[in-house]
């Protein structure tokens, strides 16, 4: 069966036979269903696999730790290779870092806490949103906020300057036709538009974000 349209049925197939994730039967008949000429399926499968390519690339590359690769093998192996491991880590064993001034107990440098009962939570320009600051990472330009909703709170809609990655940790929370709640992640990409989000009962967000986004007008009727 050819569509016009995909549901979020299909959608689903489609973006896990773009990440690899359809196995046996389903992948097949997905595959067949594909060179059975559904132009809307295929359009599907294009998007997911250009968003997978983007993701892919999105983290910078990241060189292990000296002296990985002996403690894998010494893990592999038991627990010996002692030789291998002195010969591979020689100077540059890694060692506890000193402990940052702060809290008894508190973090080590090179590490941040933020307990619960600290940071601020500031008010936004729309009405019943407030957030917490976390972390502001500026070598890559990115926030790490909590965002709280009131119940019957709106967030306009809104184009993203960057990867977005939201985690809902309480509430409901909707955009469109799609509804999440506690527990349900959601990346957005660069440029892509976000419907008006609301939320019925309130919601607590968890998001790594650039520090703004682009507010634009709802679609015309």
């Amino acid at each position: 069966m050819r569509h016009t349209l995909t549901d979020e049925e299909t959608q689903g197939q489609a973006a896990l036979y773009a990440l690899g994730a359809l196995e046996g039967a389903e992948a097949r008949a997905f595959e067949e269903h594909l060179a059975g000429g559904c132009a809307a399926c295929a359009a599907e499968v294009e998007e997911f696999v250009a968003a997978v390519d983007a993701l892919a690339h999105a983290a910078p590359p990241a060189e292990p730790p000296a002296g990985a690769r002996a403690k894998l093998l010494a893990r592999v192996g038991g627990g010996g290779g002692g030789q291998e491991q002195a010969a591979e880590s020689g100077s540059t064993e890694i060692r506890p870092p000193e402990k940052s001034e702060g809290r008894a107990g508190g973090p080590r440098a090179g590490f941040f806490i933020l307990r619960a009962d600290e940071g601020e939570w500031a008010a936004t320009e729309d009405e019943g949103i407030s957030y917490k600051l976390l972390f502001a990472d500026r070598a890559r330009g990115t926030v790490t906020t909590l965002v709280r909703m009131q119940p019957g709170a709106r967030i306009p809609r809104h184009r993203h300057l960057g990867v977005e990655q939201c985690l809902v940790l309480e509430g409901d929370l909707r955009s469109g036709p799609y509804a999440m709640g506690a527990g349900d992640f959601n990346c957005s990409l660069p440029d892509s538009i976000h419907d008006e989000l609301t939320t019925d009962g309130g919601a607590l967000l968890l998001l790594v974000s650039p520090a703004s986004y682009e507010l634009i007008p709802p679609p015309a009727e």
